[in-house]
């Protein structure tokens, strides 16, 4: 992980979303193409992304691009770096749910439902067995972060949404020991 204190650029972060999705059975397929083997067996093998090389994190960047761009692209919009933040359950309940999870509680056209009124609103349809929700079942709750989660810009406004890393901000939800925080790439501000 970065050191708090340094501002990490946008493509480093697109780059580790990307690289943390290759073995993904939701968006894994989609990232092919020359270099692309190779890296999926590099996380395979659990080879830490700081280890790869720039080349390998340019073409994650852009395969990022390719694969969730269009969705996600306009939530980085007048971002040019981010800082790694330790959040508080209050800041995480704070920032805004992507559209993508607001089809299970009926109100997809909704703007401005937070992650703690998404997380206690329970769910009007059947969630997939790989919804993140999911990880509020586990009768073990253990938070072991990795990667920070990524918080971007709701387009037009300065909300704070919460972009990536659903599964582990509901395994940091549930826990319940009230010392903990969760890193997350926040906007650097200017």
């Amino acid at each position: 992980m970065k050191p708090m204190a340094d501002d990490v650029p946008v493509e480093y972060v697109r780059a580790q979303w990307a690289y943390s999705e290759l073995l993904s059975s939701g968006h894994g397929h989609f990232y092919r193409g020359p270099g692309f083997p190779e890296l999926k067996e590099k996380a395979r093998q659990r080879e830490p992304f700081e280890r790869l090389t720039v080349g390998e994190r340019k073409l994650l960047a852009i395969g990022f691009n390719s694969v969730r761009g269009s969705y996600f692209n306009d939530f980085f919009t007048g971002i040019t770096s981010f800082r790694v933040e330790q959040w508080t359950k209050d800041q995480l309940g704070s920032a805004i749910v992507i559209g993508y999870f607001l089809w299970e509680l009926g109100q997809q056209d909704r703007l401005g439902m937070t992650f703690k009124e998404w997380i206690e609103t329970p769910p009007k349809r059947p969630l997939d067995e790989h919804h993140p929700r999911h990880e509020a079942d586990s009768a073990a709750f253990t938070f072991i972060q990795t990667d920070p989660v990524t918080i971007g810009r709701w387009p037009g406004f300065a909300l704070p949404v919460l972009l990536d890393g659903y599964h582990r901000a509901v395994r940091f939800w549930c826990n319940k020991d009230p010392t903990i925080t969760l890193a997350a790439y926040v906007p650097a501000e200017r």
